[in-house]
């Protein structure tokens, strides 16, 4: 189960996602990457705090929203703790696709 909220937030579009990131998520989270792509926003801020989970589908979908984001002339902050999840973004090396935050504030503060 997951869920995904998503609202334009001091000149970034937030995306909150909680529980668990897997193939059933994907297509929503696309949908949600394009509008955010297609804002007027300069920065997507994806907080991946309450995640417990990411498989390879989502993880798969936001490093093309990564890409997509930044051939639009926008940057992903990515909100993840110390946990399974940023050790993940770690291990795989897939967070230099994006900017890693600790906190919501810390990726406000940069975006």
């Amino acid at each position: 189960m997951f869920t995904l909220d998503h609202d334009p937030v001091d000149g970034s579009h937030l995306i909150v996602a909680g529980g668990e990131l897997d193939l059933g998520a994907t297509s929503e989270m696309s949908a949600i990457f394009a509008m955010a792509a297609a804002g007027p926003q300069d920065a997507v801020v994806l907080d991946l705090s309450g995640v417990d989970f990411i498989d390879s589908s989502a993880l798969g979908t936001i490093l093309r929203a990564a890409q997509s984001l930044e051939a639009s002339g926008k940057r992903l902050h990515v909100v993840v703790p110390d946990g399974p999840v940023r050790r993940l973004l770690e291990i795989t090396g897939t967070a230099s696709r994006f900017t890693l935050h600790t906190t919501r504030d810390d990726a406000f503060a940069a975006a």
